[in-house]
């Protein structure tokens, strides 16, 4: 009878270990639950966030890319028609339906990114897609005290978009297989009982590198965002104009959160443990910062447009209000970019099983 080594991959007759690394053979049926020590490092199914914090990232997602969009509309009419007011821009939104598809081009991507990865899209992207919907009717009601017939009907569009954005995403970026299969009832007198050790719970090792190669995109992203907005408004040839101190300081910080956000997906890519590798790139990228802010005596442009809005904006960058604040926004962007790397870029085998493969192939 034929014996089959999981370690080496390689069937023997007629023998008790294994030929190449001296392992305990084994019966066909029994090696399913064989994990040789390499691969018990790599759990077989990388852990997963809940469906309700991949909804609500998708709304947050949602939300951020409508008002950026909204602002690079204002932008580029303002740079077309100097004489216009904003007034006449609000009407020119609502009447040309120009301000609902924005909405529904941000709640696409929204819906794309949180049902990536999941088999249920086509709900989780209409649960997106519902709740920026009501978020849009809340802010209608907020700012001009009414809404009219299209901010009802326009919930029922961002619903169906967000769930058909919700099911291409499972299509391009499908769930990951589960891959343990059951095993049938040993023998008792086997011998696999007497090698097969017992499972310990472990988890996937610390990508050092990505980590540091994230935080330094981070901090670059901090320091020079507001170069990297002047620098777009004075070579655009007047496309990309700012009517405000506030607007520039607004779309400075908004350039900063898009590179913690990559930072944090470079160090969470692929690693099965987006979230860790997130937080720990969003702490060193933090210290990284405030480092740099203790050298030149003053906080960054977007540093201070986030104290600002904290209602900080009075306290010096050596305070500990501001010194919380900023390693808190660094974190918890951090971890979202994590996320998000490792929902994006997910891994498909251990290396010691892509080693396996390649030499296989030669």
């Amino acid at each position: 009878m034929q014996l089959f080594c999981p370690t080496c991959q390689l069937a023997a007759a007629a023998a008790q270990r294994c030929p190449r690394c001296g392992g305990l053979l084994l019966l066909p049926h029994e090696t399913g639950e064989w994990r040789s020590p390499r691969s018990r490092a790599f759990p077989l199914q990388p852990p997963q966030p809940p469906v309700a914090l991949q909804v609500a990232f998708g709304v947050v997602l949602t939300i951020g890319l409508y008002a950026g969009l909204h602002q690079v509309v204002i932008g580029l009419l303002a740079s077309i028609e100097s004489g216009v007011d904003d007034g006449w821009f609000n009407d020119w939104g609502e009447k040309s339906g120009t301000d609902p598809g924005l909405r529904l081009v941000a709640v696409v991507f929204g819906a794309l990114i949180a049902a990536a990865g999941r088999v249920s899209g086509f709900t989780i992207g209409s649960l997106v897609g519902g709740i920026s919907g009501v978020v849009f009717l809340a802010a209608s009601w907020f700012t001009r005290g009414t809404a009219d017939f299209w901010d009802y009907c326009q919930g029922a569009l961002l619903v169906g978009g967000g769930g058909l954005a919700g099911m291409l995403a499972t299509r391009v970026w499908g769930a990951i297989p589960t891959v343990e299969m059951p095993v049938v009832e040993r023998n008792r007198l086997s011998s696999s009982f007497l090698a097969l050790p017992k499972e310990r719970p472990s988890q996937r090792p610390t990508a050092w590198l990505r980590i540091v190669l994230g935080a330094a995109v981070m901090v670059v992203a901090v320091a020079t965002a507001d170069t990297l907005r002047t620098g777009a408004q004075k070579y655009s040839g007047g496309l990309l104009k700012v009517s405000s101190v506030g607007q520039a300081q607004f779309l400075t910080w908004q350039i900063a959160v898009v590179g913690i956000l990559g930072g944090g997906a470079l160090a969470g890519a692929s690693t099965g443990a987006g979230i860790r590798h997130g937080g720990i790139t969003g702490v060193l990228g933090a210290a990284g910062v405030l480092a740099l802010t203790a050298w030149e005596g003053e906080s960054f442009r977007p540093v201070k447009y986030w104290l600002s809005q904290l209602q900080l904006g009075g306290v010096g960058p050596n305070d500990p209000a501001a010194l919380v604040a900023t390693t808190l926004w660094l974190v918890v962007l951090g971890v979202l970019g994590g996320w998000l790397g490792n929902m994006l870029f997910q891994p498909l085998a251990p290396p010691h099983m892509r080693q396996r493969l390649r030499s296989s192939w030669d």
